[in-house]
């Protein structure tokens, strides 16, 4: 008998092919995802309130420093441009030419100015223009400020002369229009930041949750 070789018998053998165990791709369980969105849409909620409550608190407030300017502003006309002496031209007088102002206003610092040290009393006598060659006005009487041009009203009169508290009263005024002033625009900054946080708090877990997720590579 011919002994059998163990090599070729080994070798006949029929091997089990052997392969890479599968893997599954781990998944967030359902329930997470949907706890995840119910917090997104109450963090969501959460800055529409908050953004409707401080447009609700500010609003009122920047109206009433809009009123408090507005009052500000109209005793400064009051003062600045209360009448003068008419008098028919006769006489003597000094003509301005053209008109009694050159064209424009500078806007003052409000929060700095003192319109006591820009007063100029350059009239003398009886004075008149050209605008209105019929009738002339105490020079005495009259005054010019480049620091309440601003403010004046009739351009074809002169403006009568302010006295140290009057001049006072306006710097006073004028101190509140400057704080006024900062504080609509600090508002209106806050409201337009607040504003823009919201809009991205917004969008940002819309666009988060339409992005696609990348499946895991397969081992």
């Amino acid at each position: 008998m011919k002994a059998s070789d163990p090599s070729n018998a080994a070798f006949g053998r029929r091997g089990r092919p052997v392969g890479a165990p599968a893997t599954t791709p781990v998944r967030a369980p359902e329930k997470a995802r949907g706890n995840g969105f119910v917090l997104s849409l109450a963090g969501l909620a959460g800055i529409a309130v908050a953004v409707v409550f401080a447009f609700l608190w500010t609003l009122p407030h920047i109206e009433a420093l809009d009123g408090e300017t507005a009052q500000a502003q109209q005793k400064i006309l009051a003062i600045v441009n209360q009448p003068i002496t008419h008098l028919a031209r006769s006489g003597p007088v000094t003509v301005f030419s053209p008109g009694w102002f050159h064209e424009g206003a500078i806007k003052p610092d409000f929060n700095t100015v003192d319109i006591r040290a820009t007063q100029e009393l350059s009239y003398q006598g009886n004075v008149s223009s050209d605008i209105d060659p019929k009738e002339m006005f105490i020079g005495s009487e009259l005054e010019f400020n480049a620091m309440t041009k601003y403010f004046y009203i009739d351009r074809g009169l002169p403006k009568k002369r302010l006295s140290e508290r009057e001049m006072v009263e306006i710097n006073s005024l004028y101190r509140v229009l400057g704080h006024n002033e900062r504080s609509v625009m600090i508002q209106w900054l806050m409201l337009g930041g607040l504003l823009v946080f919201a809009i991205l708090g917004l969008a940002l877990p819309l666009v988060a949750r339409q992005r696609p997720e990348n499946p895991r590579p397969m081992a």
